[in-house]
């Protein structure tokens, strides 16, 4: 019996362990899943509109010279000086790029920086007849203002109204460039005095502030879209220097006789409000487990991988629109013509519809890639947006409202790029980082067709002159160039079919051109429809050239930067 109860105890003792084996292990609490937090290092586009603020512009002329005999000097200085109202308003769009930290499970602070080109512009006008010893002084004038582009440095602190929802006040520096124009015109009754009109026009980069609030939407793990308002101030500015003063000569002795000096003034101030969407780059943003809260900055891991393998080619044809603008100079028989056009002066301020063609295809193979990619449109702007610039850098020029101006561009590129490294980010399964090279020619075509009246103005204090008179500009031609063209591409996979791509080159070195430079940055999404693979695109590209030449011994060039959003649907194959 004995020997019997100890074998029994044996055997237990010996298959005990072999069904515990069989048992489920006994485990721990899971894991806390992550959770979506707004920590990240971020960039995206913004479009919006602007009104006004500050509306007086004013015009003030003081009487330096006077030989007349009839005391007629403060008759017309009088006259030409007063308050107009302008307005300030009009579309704009642009880029930002900003960190956002997540410090507690519902507070995030933030810094952003944003840039924008703009067509906020605005006019107004003033009449006044005024008594004078031998009559009156009758006078019109026209006074413009522009903020032809414009940015912020700001300061973010949220609330996340929901995990997704985040709401928040901003406030920071504002800078910007802005342009005045002037045009004056008096008469002086029952004399035999005449004078031209006086133009002015003046451009200055002033920095102001901004405060303001917005909210944002989380979109997905790394999208997300904005409603953003500021106002903005950059204070009031007040231009002299190049003011082209009203100087009356006597019509039968062409004697000068009276001059009036003037000043312009007005306040660069108004309210903005603005849609984005910007992009969170995985690889900063921090790992979490049941809070947002997360440290400061993420710590990245990468792990180097192998590059593309050479497959099967594929095809990428992406038609697509680019919503151009021009900020620069356009050299047309000698003429420096200065044009700050936007795509809404090309509907707002013609009677032809704007034409564009553009179009991009890449074929590519493991890390190997061709592309080639062509823009072409046709713009016709009318004078309010153009000025008649001299080489002289104090000489002003202006040119009156009959100012017109076709714009053919063509820009085509080809070139080959190769992958040569690649990297996987260890934080999010999917997400690659692809750095490649690319070298190729860039073609550039510029045809013009100018017609111009411009106004003397002409003012200048290192050749000591000051000339008023009047001529018109007629002027045909085009340019053509071919640049070569380096650069570098870097992809950003955040997820299958869904990438950020930023590229950009410099090129011509005085083969072409004497230097030119580009850049693209764009976030793209495939998705099926009927069986077919489509993609999306949304970016912006900016393209800078400097280029000019001699024939007839006249100049022609172009010295510009041509830049704008581009939105595309193109198909895989």
């Amino acid at each position: 019996m004995r020997t019997l109860g100890a074998s029994a105890l044996a055997f237990i003792c010996w298959i005990a362990p072999a069904f515990g084996a069989d048992l489920p292990a006994k485990k721990g609490p899971p894991a806390a899943p992550p959770v979506f937090t707004w920590t990240g290092f971020y960039v995206g586009m913004n479009f919006g509109s602007a009104w006004t603020g500050s509306r007086p512009i004013s015009l003030s002329s003081a009487n330096v010279f006077d030989v007349t005999g009839a005391g007629l000097g403060p008759a017309s200085a009088f006259g030409a000086s007063g308050v107009g109202y302008a307005r300030l308003d009009d579309y704009y769009f642009g880029g930002q790029a900003g960190y956002n930290w997540q410090f507690t499970e519902k507070f995030v602070a933030g810094l952003e920086a944003d840039i924008q080109g703009a067509g906020v512009r605005g006019g107004g006008g003033l009449a006044n007849v005024t008594p004078a010893p031998s009559g009156f002084a009758v006078t019109s004038a026209t006074l413009r203002r522009t903020l032809e582009n414009f940015g912020t440095v700001r300061g973010r602190f949220g609330y996340a109204v929901t995990p997704t929802i985040l709401v928040y006040a901003t406030g920071g520096l504002a800078y910007g460039g802005v342009d005045v124009t002037s045009s004056v015109a008096q008469t002086l009754t029952a004399t035999a005095l005449i004078a031209d009109v006086a133009k002015g026009d003046f451009y200055e980069n002033r920095i102001g502030w901004t405060i303001g609030g917005g909210a944002e939407i989380a979109l997905g793990h790394s999208l997300s879209a904005k409603l953003e308002y500021l106002y903005y101030d950059l204070g009031s500015a007040s231009f002299g220097a190049p003011v082209s003063s009203l100087a009356f000569t006597d019509a039968t002795t062409g004697v000068l006789q009276l001059v009036d000096a003037a000043r312009v003034s007005t306040r660069f101030n108004g309210h903005l409000l603005r849609l984005g969407l910007n992009h969170r780059f995985d690889w900063s943003i921090p790992a979490t487990s049941g809070s947002p809260a997360t440290p400061l900055f993420a710590s990245p891991k990468f792990e180097p991988m192998e590059r593309s393998a050479f497959a099967d080619w594929r095809i990428k044809v992406m038609p697509y629109l680019w919503a151009i603008n021009t900020n620069g100079t356009l050299i047309a028989g000698g003429d420096a013509i200065g044009t700050d056009t936007t795509i809404i002066d090309a509907f707002t301020k013609t009677s032809s519809f704007p034409l564009a063609f553009m179009g991009r295809v890449e074929v590519s193979n493991g890390p190997l890639s061709l592309y080639g990619d062509f823009a072409w449109a046709q713009l016709r702007f009318a004078g309010s947006t153009l000025k008649v610039r001299s080489p002289v850098a104090d000489v002003a020029l202006a040119v009156s409202a009959s100012g017109r101006l076709k714009q053919t561009l063509a820009i085509g590129e080809a070139g080959v790029t190769y992958e040569l490294a690649r990297w996987k980010f260890l934080g999010a399964p999917d997400s690659t980082i692809a750095l490649g090279g690319y070298a190729g020619f860039r073609y550039g075509y510029l045809g013009i067709d100018l017609t111009a009246k411009a106004f003397g103005a002409a003012n200048s204090q290192l050749l000591d002159l000051t000339a008023v008179g009047a001529r018109s500009t007629v002027k045909s031609g085009s340019i053509r160039w071919v640049d070569p063209v380096v650069g570098i591409q870097l992809r950003h996979e955040f997820a299958p079919g869904e990438e950020f791509c930023a590229r950009g080159d410099i090129g011509g070195f005085g083969v072409g051109s004497k230097f030119s430079w580009q850049f693209y940055g764009g976030y793209s999404r495939d998705f099926d429809f009927s069986g077919l693979k489509f993609v999306g695109m949304v970016g912006y590209r900016a393209l800078g050239v400097n280029y000019s030449t001699w024939a007839n011994g006249e100049q022609n060039g172009l010295n510009a930067v041509i830049h704008g959003p581009v939105t595309g649907v193109g198909m895989r194959f």
